[in-house]
């Protein structure tokens, strides 16, 4: 019994020893975002785009405009745990939605728009070509 006893203790102690060691090699910061999870969430957004696309084109516009914030903040913010969200999304907020970063990454946006639709040459063709982009699996002016 004393035998048993003393193995049993020594394959806890092993198990424990193993643990350990796989704990070890975690990162600090928890489970980091895979390239999976970024492409799950990418995906839902587009899909989110085309049926809300599809319901009033003009929400492709916003889409447009959006879509870097959205790549950002999937790129960036952790849910690891609610104070990681909570830190990750204040840094996040800090560094891509102040007025300094959002003028430019809008303009970049507008002028990728204008030249890539008929916006400014002919609108009256930009709800046909919105309903074109996302059901054609692209959201972003021919781009996916």
């Amino acid at each position: 019994m004393q035998e048993e006893a003393r193995r049993l203790r020594e394959e806890i102690e092993e198990l424990n020893a193993s643990i350990n060691t796989c704990q070890e090699q975690l990162p600090a910061t928890g489970v980091p975002i895979t390239r999976h999870r970024f492409d799950h969430m990418r995906d839902l957004f587009d899909e989110y785009v085309k049926n809300r696309t599809l319901q009033n084109w003009k929400f492709w516009i916003f889409s447009i405009i959006i879509k870097p914030l959205f790549e950002s903040f999937n790129a960036m913010v952790s849910t690891t745990s609610t104070e990681e969200l909570c830190q990750t999304t204040l840094s996040w907020l800090d560094q891509h939605c102040s007025l300094p970063v959002l003028r430019p990454m809008v303009l970049r946006t507008l002028r990728q728009l204008s030249t890539t639709t008929s916006i400014l040459s002919d609108p009256s063709h930009l709800p046909e070509q919105a309903t074109q982009a996302v059901t054609q699996g692209n959201t972003q002016t021919g781009e996916s």
